[in-house]
This record gives structure tokens, sequence and C-alpha cells, in this order.
């Protein structure tokens, strides 16, 4: 153990369901950061992204759609503050500094979907000329004393205006879907993770929203609501002197350790297949058939993989294997050569937690993408890896990661069961050598501070894993309020 930790320490971090052994791991990560991916080639359509034509489309969106007596989970990451949707806004707020994006706000301001709300609890004219009505409109419309929209959940903010004059959230989008990609015997099951400190107000909110869609749909809506667990959190370091940060009670400084420490939510649930997807990319009715489809593909490819995974367990376990239609399996769809590997390797690969992941063309956004690495035995593996995870010094690792021709949208799914119908413990296949640290401000001082492994990268660094192409009309993220306003959030 670090000299400088108490036995209060100690007791405080069980108090949490940390075990106090990992800060020795945990601050050896902080001073010395995670070994680099070393990439040995990026994904390209035909060979490691596989793409579908219409009519395979169709078929395996049939797989998906006629399978029966599977529980299928909605799992949507919703965990985050809408704040930094507001961040140019807020900046106006504070210093009147203005830009093309915040004129084009005030000049447009009433196509948005929560500017009727907004008008209603407006007294003065409604319009936003001068600098102080300006001011007076974004109080009410981010801060406590208004709307509060700089402080709520992302869920919570009005996504798209309806013609029935009805403006929908992002939760409630994510209802919509469900019914029509993820409804089994009439039921559908969504999964939310939110902020602790929201609960309440979440949770009113999307009991109202299945009140009424339940009513409307005719089926059942089961949902259920997760928040990042203590026990998940990490310490950090001072930059200057490295010793641990602490709060103002003196007690370790624990803050949230990064979209990774959502594995245990995830791993907590009760599902054949689960789709991922985060909070901020939907799309109004009008836009969703084409996400619907590709929805539909990726359940599908996981079904018929899935299905021939479990055919060559079951060989195995009965020694009739049919080793050179398994080789074909495994280099079309895991870049695999088996080879050189033996019966017992070749069960231990196969029995592991698979996900279909859909890509997009890489047209400059952030994130994610989907590339060949070189394992440390001298193996290559498909991966999702960031750009935080790659040596921009080392001229080879840049060219490949700039020539990426697709990245990840978050846009999974996923199968948690293994062949006799176990759920997979999730938690034993991911890589405990990824992660992040980044650098904060905490009251004036830098500090350290630890991320765990990537939900979509370390946390599923060992699963078996499929690329699939899928359209860049199935990825609109709302990251900024004016985002909103884009043709694919626009109903009319």
């Amino acid at each position: 153990m670090i000299a400088t930790i108490s036995k209060q320490d100690i007791e405080f971090l069980q108090e949490r369901g940390i075990d106090p052994q990992l800060l020795d791991q945990y601050r050896q990560a902080l001073i010395n950061g995670f070994p680099h991916m070393q990439l040995s080639t990026n994904c390209t359509i035909g060979k490691e992204i596989q793409q579908f034509e219409v009519a395979e489309l169709d078929r395996l969106r049939s797989v998906y759609k006629q399978s029966k007596g599977l529980k299928v989970v909605k799992f949507v990451p919703a965990s985050g503050a809408a704040s930094r949707m507001f961040k140019d806004l807020f900046s106006f707020l504070e210093s009147g500094k203005t830009s093309d994006l915040v004129e084009g706000f005030f000049a447009r301001m009433h196509l948005y979907p929560f500017y009727e709300e907004l008008n209603k609890r407006w007294s003065d004219t409604p319009r936003a000329s001068t600098e102080d009505q300006r001011k007076t409109m974004l109080k009410l419309l981010l801060l406590q004393e208004g709307m509060n929209y700089g402080a709520l959940p992302k869920g919570l903010i009005k996504f798209h205006s309806y013609p029935d004059g009805h403006s929908r959230t992002a939760f409630e989008e994510h209802f919509h879907e469900a019914f029509l990609y993820a409804l089994s015997d009439g039921e559908a099951h969504l999964h939310f993770t939110i902020p602790d400190n929201s609960r309440l107000e979440v949770e009113g909110h999307l009991e109202g929203v299945k009140n009424c869609l339940e009513a409307h749909f005719k089926v059942k809506y089961h949902i259920e609501t997760s928040v990042q667990k203590p026990s998940t959190d990490t310490p950090a370091l001072y930059t200057s002197d490295l010793s641990w940060v602490r709060d103002e009670s003196g007690m370790l400084l624990l803050r949230p350790a990064g979209h990774g420490a959502l594995l245990e939510n995830l791993n907590d649930l009760d599902a054949d297949i689960v789709f991922v997807k985060n909070i901020d990319n939907v799309v109004p009715d009008a836009h969703k058939k084409t996400t619907v489809a590709y929805k539909e593909l990726l359940a599908g490819v996981l079904l018929e993989v899935q299905d021939s995974i479990f055919k060559f367990i079951s060989q195995l376990e009965s020694a009739k294997l049919d080793r050179d239609g398994c080789a074909v399996f495994m280099k079309k769809w895991f870049n695999i050569d088996i080879r050189h590997i033996t019966d017992s390797e070749l069960t231990s690969m196969l029995n592991r937690p698979l996900r279909v992941c859909g890509m997009v063309k890489n047209e400059g956004e952030p994130g994610g993408g989907p590339f060949l690495v070189r394992e440390s035995d001298g193996t290559e593996s498909l991966q999702i890896v960031e750009k935080s995870q790659v040596d921009l010094n080392e001229p080879t690792q840049m060219e490949i990661l700039e020539n990426a021709s697709h990245f990840n949208p978050v846009d999974l799914v996923i199968g948690m069961k293994d062949f006799k119908g176990r759920p997979f413990n999730l938690l034993n296949y991911r890589n405990p050598h990824t992660g992040m640290v980044v650098s904060k401000n905490y009251y004036g001082r830098e500090i350290k501070a630890l991320e765990l492994p990537g939900l979509w990268n370390g946390s599923m660094h060992f699963w078996n894993t499929i690329f699939v192409e899928v359209p860049g009309d199935t990825f609109n993220p709302v990251k900024t309020v004016f985002d909103l306003l884009r043709p694919a959030h626009l109903t009319n």
C-alpha cells in the first residue's frame, strides 16, 4: 500500500465497494499511463468490414424478425448532463461573446422543439433583439430559475417537434425506436443508465412516457434504470507532487471513471440480445426507417453467426469438428487463422461474448475506428480504437490512423449468453491494460484523473467482434444544441 493511505481511507474505500489493493494499480497507471495500442492496419470493406447487398440485408433482417423466445433489451447510456450541448450559449450568457452559431440560434430559435415551452415562460415580447433580452431568455432556458436545460440529463431535453404539437425528448424517441425493432412477443425492454442526482426526475418522466405509449401502441414496456456504481470510481493524483487528491473533508477524491464503468451495469442485464445506442443518436419518425433496417440487420448477423459458433462448439465437444468449415468461418468473420490452434484453444476462442458493430464511413466525426491490432503474443484481433490510445509520435501508426475509412458510431448488438444459454461474466473479457489518464483542474491545481477501459474499447477487448458497414444516415448525434436544426432532426 502507499504510505499516505490511512486506516480511515481504507474504510472509506471499502464502504464504496472498492478494493483498497487497487490503489497501487491505479497509482501506477496514473503515473505511467497505459501502453499504446499497436495498429497493424485499418479495416477495409470486403475484408475486415462486412458489407451486404439489398437481398442479403433483407434475408438477415428476416433471421432476426423471425426469431422466437429471445429476451431483447435496448441498453442506452444516458448518464451525461446536457451542459456541453449549450457551451456556446453559456459563453454568451456569461460574457456576451457571440458567434455565427449563436446568432443563428437566436435567428431560428422558433424552430427548436423547446421553443413553445420557453415562450410560455417568457412574459416579455417573444423576441431576442437586444443583448439583455437574449440573456433573459437564456437564463429561462438554461438556469434553475427557468427550464434548467443547462443541468438536466440530455435524455430530458426536447429533441424533435411533431406536427401534432407534441415535442419528444431523447428518452421518448428511444421508446419509439424500441417499439420498431426491439419488440418481442408484444413487450419491449429498455435499460437506461442515468445520473444519480436526477434519478427521481428521470424516472418520473420515463413512467409518464411508458404509460402514454403503452396505451398508444397496445404493448408492454419494461423499463429499468441504473446509475454508475460507486465501486467503479477512481482516485486522482496532483500532477505537481503525485500525492493523492482529497476533497474538502480530507477524504480521497473519487471520480466517475468514464463510460467503461458501465460494463458492470451491462453485465447485470438479464438478456439474450442487447442493442447498445447512445442517448443522443435518435431521429424523428420520418427518418427512422434506415435506422430500423440496419438495427435488424446487425441483429440478424449476430444470430446467424452465433448459431454457427454454437454448432462448432458442439462439434468440438463430440470430437466431430468440421475443421475446414470452421477455418473458413473464423477467417471470414473474425480474421483468425486456426491452422495452428488446438481444439481446446479454439473452444476458448469461440465461447466468448459476441458483438456486431455498425461502422459508418469516416467523414471527420470524432470517435473510435475499426482496426486490426497486434497483441502482445503476436496475434491480431479486431478492435475499436480511439485516437488517444495510439502513439501519435510514431509515423507508421499515424499513417494507419489517418487512413481509416470508417469509425464507430456506438451502434452495437451484443450476444450475452454462451452455447448452453448461460450468461457470460463480461468482466472476464476486458483488457485491464487499457484506459486513459486525463488532465483536469481541481480548485486551481492540475490533477491526473483515471478513466477505465472504454465500454466498446478495452472493456470488450477479448470479445468476438464483427464489423458491418451501416449508412451514415444511422448516425445523427446531438452534441450541441445547433445540431437539432440539422435536416435529420427536423420533422417538417
